[in-house]
């Protein structure tokens, strides 16, 4: 009885470890977001922010986004593509209308892929809407690059930052729109009381959009103390028929 009972606990093991090995060759996605929390920091309320994350497969088989689900109806996140080849990637872009929101605000973006260990991942942001900026103010606050052709963009938009504490503040860019806006930060430290000018320039639009969002987020650093802030930007395209 004992032989037939080590017998079988043998057989046990000898299956499970070809059911592993035979899983372990069978070619698989695998979805990693480099980056799952993005920190808006300050803006304006009833505006609109965007953060682009990106979307790895570091398996060997193509990874199938199945869905990307925002939390609720202020978030919303196209995607770029839904089928990824091995150790390539692809984009989701976050936008988040802070319209009736203020305070401190979270949102999560669902994303279910066909990542056999990992299906359910999860991206959020984290803003502050409605409340002024301890160290920096923004004028504008918001910037409206108005109604544009589209074969006529190239526009240039400055916002003045000023230091509003009593001490010197460092400025730092985090993140923007890369894809179709350039910017540029004249001068990097600010004494008390001292501004500087942040230049927006917008090079291009996305290919449908009448209407258009895009953002710069910076940090405002006082020693170790990192604070950020973003300026929304919006605009119409005029199309020629």
């Amino acid at each position: 009885m004992k032989n037939l009972k080590t017998t079988a606990i043998i057989a046990t093991a000898i299956i499970i470890m070809l059911t592993n090995i035979l899983a372990a060759q069978e070619k698989a996605s695998k979805i990693v977001l480099p980056e799952v929390v993005f920190d808006f920091g300050f803006f304006a309320d009833d505006a609109r922010v965007v953060h682009t994350f990106t979307i790895k497969n570091e398996g060997d088989d193509t990874l199938r986004i199945i869905k990307v689900k925002p939390g609720c109806g202020c978030t919303a996140a196209p995607l770029r593509n839904a089928n990824i080849a091995p150790n390539d990637s692809t984009f989701v872009d976050v936008y988040f209308d802070s319209k009736r929101l203020t305070g401190l605000v979270k949102k999560k973006v669902t994303i279910l892929s066909n990542d056999p260990i990992n299906p359910l991942m999860e991206a959020a942001t984290i803003s502050i809407t409605g409340k002024k900026h301890p160290y920096i103010k923004c004028d504008p606050e918001v910037i409206n690059f108005g109604r544009l052709s589209a074969e006529k963009l190239d526009k240039e938009y400055s916002v003045t930052l000023t230091n509003i504490t009593s001490t010197d503040v460092e400025l730092e860019i985090i993140d923007y729109s890369k894809d179709y806006i350039d910017i540029q930060l004249a001068n990097s430290v600010l004494k008390p009381g001292e501004s500087t000018a942040f230049m927006i320039t917008l090079r291009r639009v996305p290919l449908d959009p009448n209407f258009y969002n895009f953002s710069a987020t910076l940090s405002a650093n006082i020693e170790d103390i990192k604070i950020h802030l973003t300026l929304p930007a919006f605009g119409r395209i005029n199309r020629i028929e």
